[in-house]
């Protein structure tokens, strides 16, 4: 086959905006989505005879460890096989050995995909089935599967941006999200938490970081008030913690912020 570089990156294109669709979904009920994958060379000779083109989402390691301990664990999707939760022991072994398939055919909605991850979260070992179903052949009706992804295409805020672009924000809104309902949430209980200067330093260092590495939308604001405080209770004792609490009070101004963006737009929209 004569590699056509335009269908093979909008192949890749329109993969990664699937993924990133199911990622954005899995985002919003809480998983720790870390990265995402596509893979648009069709002609690629090293792959499998029953595989061409793919994509895939990457979790935090509490994910992994909480539905396979004993190994690696992680979201494929194959371009004719669908999706499928693989689960590779430490000890090694192929992406497909002990591979658990969602057999919903092969674009199912982003909705089916994270129900099938929530059932992996309560027995991975049983969700899906251990038998592989084919819905294509691999390097046939290229075109065709390129049609059918195109529907995942976004409209609207993301509109005419890279599917790198779209999971970057999505998932720093995600993030954003959810540090402001943890600082809202009511729960603000003294907790006792031995730790050592060093371990606070080494906090401290990795805040710095995430700052650093900011990420499109995300939570890099509220790196500051959160050192602040932190740096300002120690040694201070219990009290410190209600005479420094910056960072609630700029979740709170975030939270406003957020619900008068939300007002405009659907006055907008009227």
């Amino acid at each position: 086959m004569t590699r056509d570089s335009n269908l093979k990156d909008d192949l890749e294109s329109s993969i990664g905006h699937y993924v990133t669709a199911v990622a954005g979904k899995l985002l919003d009920d809480g998983l720790p989505v870390t990265s995402i994958h596509a893979y648009g060379q069709y002609d690629d000779i090293t792959q499998p005879d029953t595989d061409d083109v793919e994509g895939g989402i990457v979790f935090g390691s509490a994910f992994q460890q909480r539905v396979f301990p004993d190994g690696e664990a992680g979201l494929h999707w194959s371009a004719t096989s669908g999706w499928c939760l693989f689960l590779i022991p430490d000890s090694g072994g192929g992406l497909y050995n002990g591979a658990r398939w969602l057999g919903a055919g092969l674009l199912p909605a982003p909705e089916r995909v994270a129900a099938f991850v929530s059932s992996a979260q309560l027995d991975a070992h049983r969700t899906g089935s251990a038998e592989r179903p084919f819905y294509r052949t691999a390097r046939e009706g290229l075109h065709e599967l390129l049609k059918r992804l195109e529907a995942f295409t976004p409209e609207g805020e993301f509109h005419g941006h890279s599917y790198e672009y779209r999971f970057n924000s999505l998932q720093g809104q995600a993030y954003r999200r959810r540090v402001i309902d943890a600082l809202l949430s009511g729960d603000d209980a003294i907790v006792d938490l031995p730790i050592r200067r060093s371990e606070l330093q080494a906090v401290l260092h990795l805040l710095d970081y995430a700052e650093a590495t900011s990420n499109t939308r995300g939570p890099e604001d509220f790196v500051a008030p959160v050192k602040a405080d932190l740096t300002h209770r120690l040694g201070q004792g219990y009290g410190s913690a209600q005479d420094h609490r910056k960072v609630i009070e700029y979740a709170h101004e975030a939270q406003r912020q957020i619900e008068e963006h939300r007002r405009r737009r659907e006055l907008e929209e009227e």
